[in-house]
């Protein structure tokens, strides 16, 4: 008996086909996917039957919660200080908790507290002018470095 090379195998038409995987993370797949597996533990049709019965009310519950809880905006590219930046992840580390929603938190705590407020937004003008100083000096750095050699 011969053994064939593993090109002509791969290329042999007499392989069974396998159909695609649906990656979707869709609420459909999972609740087909949960059925195929109810009827391989042999759950009775009238069972399964109830099951998709009950799926839209599911689904409207679902959306009414969703509804009903704070939507996420667009990713927002933000660029801190050194040292606050290792602050803020060291405090979201302790707290488990996101950058993000610690962030969210403060904005809301500030909304809330006119006066507080103030103070940060005063704190954030003046890091803005040394922000700004900062750009200017390396600029100016770079021209200088620029037209001196």
């Amino acid at each position: 008996m011969t053994n064939p090379d593993i090109r002509s195998l791969i290329t042999s038409k007499s392989r069974p086909k396998v159909t695609r995987r649906d990656a979707s993370l869709s609420l459909k797949r999972s609740q087909e996917v949960e059925e195929e597996a109810a009827d391989k533990s042999e759950i009775s049709d009238a069972d399964d039957s109830a099951q998709t019965n009950g799926e839209p009310q599911e689904l409207q519950r679902l959306q009414a919660e969703l509804d009903n809880l704070p939507q996420v905006g667009k990713r927002l590219a933000v660029h801190l200080e050194q040292g606050i930046r290792a602050d803020l992840l060291r405090v979201c580390d302790e707290e488990e908790i996101t950058p993000e929603t610690f962030i969210e938190a403060a904005i809301a705590l500030l909304q809330s507290k006119p006066e507080l407020k103030e103070a940060v937004v005063a704190d954030a003008k003046v890091r803005l002018r040394t922000r700004k100083r900062a750009g200017l000096v390396k600029r100016t750095m770079a021209l200088v470095q620029k037209y001196s050699s």
